[in-house]
């Protein structure tokens, strides 16, 4: 619980800043860990006494002074309960993982470093955990690759890692910071597909023709090497003008992206297009102006190739499921009415 502290000579209280809690904390002196008078802190309820009309805490950390932006955006992490540090044993445990790319490795993967690859991300972002790549067969059909960053070669079940990973369960992005799932040498590093890196990615890769029709599909490990690095702003220039790096491979994607979202939209599926509020931020983090981002083809073209990966690799998994149920039943031989 975050809350306004107040000092007074001979003890302090804790005046509550959520609005669920509707009583004042009494802190003793010998527990107020340094905090000032004014400040933001976090207070732990230590006993209520019977007929005591306020309970008991301690002050266990600091936010620091009210209407500062770092402590205000702590108060808000505080008060959702979001982790504000990994804890030392979780950054040292990510600090030992092996993250260099492998020859042993690499050959236990589909290898797609020699094909065109890139990522379209926010012009903002820090991580990138997806990218598209595109080549043309000898066919004539167009291959093309949904790449997911594989967390999973480094978090094994059970480990201190993945065990902070499903307790934090996703990344949460706030005004000017992002409170992400693992640590920075993952998330920022090892499970982001960088430019002019090579990485370990999950793949779901179609072959399709020119109407966008799945001749073939496959699904598992790779290795990537990312090309670029775009913005949704430069891939919609570059769609708008016709004029940039990888042109023609932009132009190919949104062409099939464009296909593939008629034929969704012809079966019913409802899109949720809305105007999303965004802050434009000084240095400090302070916010001086606010915006309307609206979805363009650029955003859409990712979103229909993910969303196309997606629907895939879960018919193909309900596939699996469904034969393996099948084949178990087969083998009980047919159930028996009572």
């Amino acid at each position: 619980m975050w809350v306004a502290y107040r000092l007074i000579p001979k003890f302090a209280f804790v005046v509550p800043d959520y609005s669920k809690v509707h009583v004042d904390f009494f802190v003793p002196l010998e527990h107020i860990n340094g905090a000032k008078n004014g400040q933001k802190v976090l207070v732990e309820m230590t006993e209520w006494k019977r007929g005591s009309d306020n309970p008991n805490g301690k002050v266990i950390d600091v936010l620091g002074n009210s209407g500062e932006h770092e402590t205000e955006i702590h108060a808000i992490m505080a008060e959702y309960g979001l982790p504000m540090v990994f804890a030392p044993e979780v950054e040292a445990a990510a600090k030992k993982l092996a993250t260099e790319i492998t020859p042993e490795e690499i050959a236990k993967r589909r290898d797609f470093r020699g094909i065109t690859t890139f990522t379209i991300d926010p012009h903002d972002a820090k991580d990138f955990d997806d990218a598209l790549s595109l080549q043309k067969l000898e066919n004539g059909n167009w291959e093309v690759g949904v790449h997911i960053a594989d967390v999973t070669h480094y978090l094994k079940p059970h480990t201190i890692l993945d065990d902070e990973a499903v307790s934090r369960a996703t990344s949460v992005y706030l005004v000017d910071r992002c409170v992400p799932m693992l640590p920075e040498v993952l998330s920022n590093f090892a499970c982001s597909l960088r430019p002019h890196e090579e990485k370990y990615c999950f793949s779901a890769v179609f072959e399709l023709d020119d109407h966008a029709q799945i001749q073939n599909q496959w699904f598992g490990k790779t290795v990537i090497y990312s090309d670029h690095r775009f913005s949704y702003e430069e891939v919609q220039t570059i769609i708008e003008t016709g004029e940039g790096p990888y042109k023609d491979e932009i132009f190919t994607l949104d062409r099939l992206a464009k296909i593939l979202r008629a034929e969704r939209t012809s079966k019913g599926s409802i899109f949720f297009d809305k105007a999303e509020v965004k802050f434009q931020l000084d240095d400090a983090g302070a916010p001086t102006g606010v915006y309307f981002k609206t979805q363009k083809d650029a955003h859409k073209l990712i979103e229909d190739f993910m969303l196309l990966a997606n629907r895939k690799v879960a018919e193909f998994l309900g596939k699996k499921t469904k034969d393996s149920s099948t084949a178990l039943r087969d083998q009980k031989g047919p159930t028996k009415k009572r």
